[in-house]
């Protein structure tokens, strides 16, 4: 009985390690779809990237970004966008809306998933006029993410 009781609870403790937030399941089921570009960066690439997050508006966290990844569905079939959209508004919704920034792409709006009340595991940007979602996790207290709403 005990190890029936310890093996159950290792595989909780397993899945609940390597779930990952509302965002990154999103983009898991759509990265592979046609036309969808997706890219990735964390361990030794996120040391190489975060030295270009310092020209962004990220860049007061840019030292504290474990993991960044781009979503691009604007190739993609419209039903394929349409969908995502469905898809992206239900994630959507389990984040704390931030704000909008004009950027040279357009007009993108910030989400933030909170790990506690007072910090951050995830902040989500998604710019509709490209269909793209840019996601940059770490952990981020609430002071630090006002830090982005300024200039660098």
């Amino acid at each position: 009985m005990k190890k029936i009781i310890f093996t159950v609870i290792s595989a909780f403790v397993t899945l609940t390690l390597f779930a990952g937030t509302p965002a990154e399941e999103v983009v898991e089921k759509y990265k592979e779809m046609k036309g969808a570009r997706n890219l990735v960066a964390k361990g030794v690439l996120i040391k190489m990237a975060r030295p270009l997050m310092k020209d962004y508006q990220i860049a007061p966290l840019a030292h504290k970004v474990e993991e960044l990844s781009v979503l691009r569905i604007d190739k993609a079939e419209p039903v394929i966008r349409e969908q995502f959209l469905k898809d992206l508004q239900i994630v959507l919704d389990q984040y704390m809306y931030a704000g909008q920034s004009v950027t040279r792409n357009g007009i993108v709006d910030a989400y933030v998933h909170l790990a506690r009340p007072d910090v951050a595991d995830e902040l989500i940007v998604y710019n509709p006029k490209i269909y793209a979602l840019y996601s940059v996790s770490g952990t981020f207290t609430a002071e630090e993410l006002m830090k982005i709403q300024k200039k660098p």
